[in-house]
């Protein structure tokens, strides 16, 4: 992602089916200035079909809903992923595979990717490779009754 993509990744966010608040271009411009390598576009040539926004984190936590920035913990087991949308067009039609390579290789270190699924993306999620694990269910708790914490080792 680059600070010309802002626009449109808060723009398929914004029309994205997920009841949760947006976040808005300001905070992908937070996320862009502190995790540049982990701000991710998919699409051919800059027309921006999706997103993934993945931060370095540690297993088992559950970012905090809505704040702007996202602080980076010491010692990181896994990549994040926190904000991912893709536009309705482009859903079945080879994004996520793509963007999921790409977070494979800037996770090598951690070797394992965690997410919050949220209203009933679990299955979804599961399609590629994740699978439910444990978390801060306080936390937790604040993303609605059905989400879950999952897991997915680095391929």
């Amino acid at each position: 992602m680059v600070a010309a993509d802002r626009a449109a990744v808060a723009a398929i966010e914004r029309d994205s089916p997920n009841p949760l608040p947006s976040a808005g271009e300001a905070v992908f411009a937070d996320r862009l200035a502190a995790f540049p390598e982990r701000c991710l576009v998919a699409g051919p040539e800059r027309a921006v079909a999706g997103c993934a926004i993945a931060p370095p984190g540690r297993l088992g936590t559950v970012p905090a809903l809505g704040p702007a920035h996202i602080d980076i913990p010491q010692a990181p087991d896994c990549l994040r992923l926190h904000d991912v949308a893709l536009r309705p067009a482009r859903r079945g039609r080879g994004p996520v595979p793509a963007l999921l390579a790409r977070l494979d290789a800037l996770a090598r270190a951690q070797r394992m990717l965690a997410l919050t699924a949220v209203h009933g993306a679990e299955t979804l999620r599961s399609r590629h490779g994740f699978a439910a694990a444990s978390g801060d269910n306080a936390t937790l708790a604040a993303y609605g009754a059905t989400a879950r914490v999952m897991t997915r080792a680095v391929r």
